[in-house]
Formats: C-alpha cells, structure tokens, sequence
C-alpha cells in the first residue's frame, strides 16, 4: 500500500512540473535578454557569479570594446546585524544583508530603472562555537551572491530591446 501511495506522490509532483532549485528543463530566465553581448562593470566580487547568470540566460559577458549593453555595479554592500537574543541577552542568531546597486546602460545612457537587489540569510549563533562561524558567514555570503546576480539578469530581462 505505502508503494502505492509513495508512486502515486511521485507522479503527482512530476506532473505538476515541480523540480529542485537548479534543476529541470525550464530556463531560469523565461524572458530574452535586450541584447546578447553585455559588460560587466565595476562588479569586484560579483563578477563571477553575473557572468555565469548573464550565460543562463542566453546572454554572453564581453570586453567593454564589443559590448552592446553595459551593467554597471553602482554599489555592493554587506551587512551582518543581530537578529535575535537570547533571554541571557546574547546573540543567539545574525541577519546577513546583501545589498546591490546596478543599473543597465547603453553608449553611456541609463536604461530603464536603477534596480536596487537585496537578499537576506539568517545565521545561527552560539559563543561556543565561534571558530567555525567565519567560515560559515564566508559560505552564506558565498551563496547570496549568485541569488542577487540571479535577480539582477531575471530584471534585465524585461527590458526592451531598442
């Protein structure tokens, strides 16, 4: 009975078109991108990951020589603020903060809105176990950057192609 059940679950959920973070056919991006050949400028710990978002997307990162569009990288900030205490009043979690400023340009004039790209993680903190929570902050940060990169060519996507 339970295999039953267990395989009728299963084919429910592939029915339906779920599938895992990162997986499945679809595209990440539903929408083209304006322009295929794109600059990536001033984006210093960025860069890589919206290279590879920029290549998700049917887009292609070029010298600024061959580029037809250009995402210049107003701002990159990092913040770490508590989030919540314990009775003891000591930190029991932090909230890290990634906040990107870009904005699209093309032959030196803006295009489209400035996006302003924020995404959140929560970590979990204990005194007892500090060696190990740099590495583990260095590790979240490492995973929010490709989110906001992420998020930054989804909204290159919906603007238009002159």
């Amino acid at each position: 009975m339970n295999k039953i059940l267990m395989t009728a679950a299963v084919l429910l959920l592939s029915a339906c078109g779920f599938h895992l973070k990162g997986m499945g056919g679809t595209a990440r991006t539903p929408l083209a991108m304006p322009s295929p050949a794109w600059h990536i400028q001033n984006a210093s710990v960025m860069q890589k990951a919206l290279e590879n978002a920029l290549r998700r997307a049917d887009g292609k990162p070029v010298s600024a020589a061959e580029a037809q569009m250009t995402l210049h990288i107003k701002n990159i900030e990092t913040r770490q603020d508590i989030y919540t205490i314990t009775r003891a009043a000591l930190v029991n979690e932090y909230l890290l903060t990634l906040r990107v400023e870009a904005q699209a340009m093309r032959n030196g004039e803006p295009v489209g809105e400035p996006m302003t790209i924020l995404v959140n993680r929560t970590m979990d903190y204990n005194d007892s176990e500090v060696l190990g929570k740099q590495e583990e902050s260095e590790t979240i940060w490492a995973e929010m950057r490709p989110d906001a990169a992420d998020q930054i060519v989804r909204r290159l996507t919906f603007l238009k192609a002159y």
